[in-house]
């Protein structure tokens, strides 16, 4: 009987509350302090925290193990002076057909979990607030505590004056940035500029604010670099909140490059050409005497144009004063002027052949000088290597008395080399193998060199060496390209090495081996 009429009570305190709410909240007070000896062990957080429209639990126990014949939790309205109570939901334990009850707005969005925690779906401002649980027990009476919701908003971050926002070149502009429905405040405040934190303190010239002492942020003459990308960014205990906006800064616009003044035949091809830079983009014309002219104008980037004006078959009367105009509607217009003379004098073709000719004679002339310069050179080489080469010459040639043998002039006349001179002949009689052994020492020759005759070469001096296809002359000295000096059969001479071909001592043995191998047989056939 006292469980049941305790479980009337109970009831009939949630009925009243709207009409008698003064007696209930005596009656509550009643309760709480007749059971704050209560065995029911209820537990609850003092405060719990969420973020607006994430779900949340309102965690709740109790270690009672008398029987639970409710679980009622309602939400406390501050607003009103009596602290009315409004339910939100509610568990009958001993009800068979509907034990669980959500009320008002919390119906679809609040279940009981655990023992008596309480879930809510899609929290909203309106949860915010102070919630109450009662829970009663057979034999133990009713035990009732309270837990704060509190409500966290992310900010809400707006930047001005606009988007995108339009300056011209050296004003100041003030970038507003207003944070709204953060709770708790907002920890920190800064702006950004194309990803770059910008830093109003170092640059105090240039800006000035953007913290969160003073969240606008002001840009003080501004120029074409100023121009961006701007973001205030704040840092928040939920999450950081930003806003942004373009700053478009223009500029009047420029002529930065143009054609030079020319001066050009007629039927030549001419182009002028005039490019300038603006922001907006500027707008580029040809004129000639007040006069508009047809151009081609293209763009080359986001703020510069390229504006030609082309002549293929240029005129006498096109000479004049040729004006290019570049205007965006920023301060003012930029000109410039071309001057363009076309000269309508023909050629002279008189003045013109007598140059090629004098071009072409001239060539010719530098051809014979350098043929002649070769010619010379080539002989003096030759005339020195036998001059160095006739000491040796001398030491190996026989002789045959103290003023040697007289020789006729025009058997020397017969096949002479016309670039080389006779050496002086030698007053010393010396024998064939005079000096041989000497050179070979003199010259320190680690391993003797060779050539082999390819053509018959008959002397044409007595300095000479005769030599007959398949010869091996022992090469003293001289290289390929010019006289050397050579050992052959006894006698050291000259002998010209473009009738030879250089080989190697292992070449040299072959090839003397089968001469002497053919000198035999012609022996014996003999």
């Amino acid at each position: 009987g006292t469980v049941n009429g305790c479980f009337m009570v109970s009831l009939l305190l949630l009925l009243q509350s709207a009409l008698c709410p003064r007696v209930v909240s005596n009656f509550h007070a009643r309760v709480i302090h007749s059971t704050a000896q209560s065995g029911i062990g209820l537990t609850l957080p003092p405060s719990v925290n969420t973020v607006l429209g994430d779900p949340v639990t309102l965690p709740a126990t109790y270690d009672t193990k008398k029987r639970i014949v409710l679980v009622q939790w309602s939400k406390v309205d501050k607003r009103d002076p009596n602290l009315r109570r409004q339910p939100v939901f509610s568990y009958y334990p001993t009800s068979t057909s509907h034990p669980f009850k959500a009320h008002g707005d919390y119906e679809g969005r609040t279940q009981l979990v655990g023992k008596a925690s309480l879930k809510i779906e899609s929290t909203t401002e309106k949860d915010e607030g102070k919630f109450a649980l009662q829970i009663a027990a057979e034999g133990e009476g009713t035990q009732e505590g309270f837990v704060d919701l509190i409500i966290l908003r992310p900010p809400a971050v707006t930047v001005g004056p606009s988007n995108p926002y339009v300056i011209s070149v050296g004003r100041a502009v003030s970038l507003s940035c207003l944070i709204k429905n953060a709770k708790p405040n907002i920890t920190s405040l800064h702006w950004i500029k194309d990803g770059a934190p910008i830093d109003s303190v170092r640059f105090e010239t240039k800006y000035s604010g953007g913290n969160l002492q003073s969240p606008n942020l002001v840009i003080r003459h501004i120029s074409r670099s100023d121009a961006g990308v701007y973001t205030c960014t704040v840092d928040h205990v939920v999450s950081p909140g930003s806003a942004s906006l373009a700053l478009n800064v223009q500029y009047p616009a420029r002529i930065i490059s143009m054609s030079d003044s020319q001066q050009v035949a007629v039927a030549d091809h001419v182009t002028l050409q005039c490019i300038a830079e603006g922001n907006p983009p500027p707008n580029i014309t040809w004129a000639r005497n007040g006069l508009r002219l047809r151009s081609v104008t293209r763009t080359v980037s986001r703020d510069v144009k390229e504006c030609s004006m082309v002549f293929e078959n240029v005129r006498v009367n096109a000479t004049g004063t040729y004006v290019c105009t570049a205007d965006n509607n920023v301060d003012k217009s930029d000109v410039k002027s071309v001057l363009l003379t076309v000269d309508d004098s023909s050629p002279d073709v008189g003045s013109t052949v007598a140059i090629l000719v004098g071009a072409i004679a001239g060539g010719l002339w530098l051809l014979v000088c350098l043929g002649l310069t070769f010619y010379f050179l080539r002989r003096r080489r030759q005339r020195a290597e036998k001059k160095r080469f006739s000491f040796y010459c001398k030491m190996g040639k026989p002789s045959h008395g103290p003023l040697g043998d007289t020789i006729p002039q025009d058997m020397l006349d017969i096949g002479r080399h016309p670039d080389l001179q006779l050496p002086e002949k030698s007053t010393m009689p010396t024998a064939p193998m005079s000096g041989i052994e000497t050179l070979r020492r003199s010259k320190k020759l680690r391993e003797r060199r060779y050539a082999k005759a390819i053509y018959p070469y008959f002397t044409q001096e007595d300095n000479e060496l005769n030599l007959e296809v398949h010869d091996v002359i022992e090469v003293l000295e001289g290289e390929d390209g010019g006289w050397c000096l050579g050992y052959l059969r006894g006698r050291i001479g000259l002998f010209p090495s473009n009738y030879v071909r250089f080989i190697t001592a292992k070449e040299a043995a072959a090839a003397k081996h089968v001469r002497d191998k053919q000198d035999a047989v012609d022996a014996t056939s003999g």
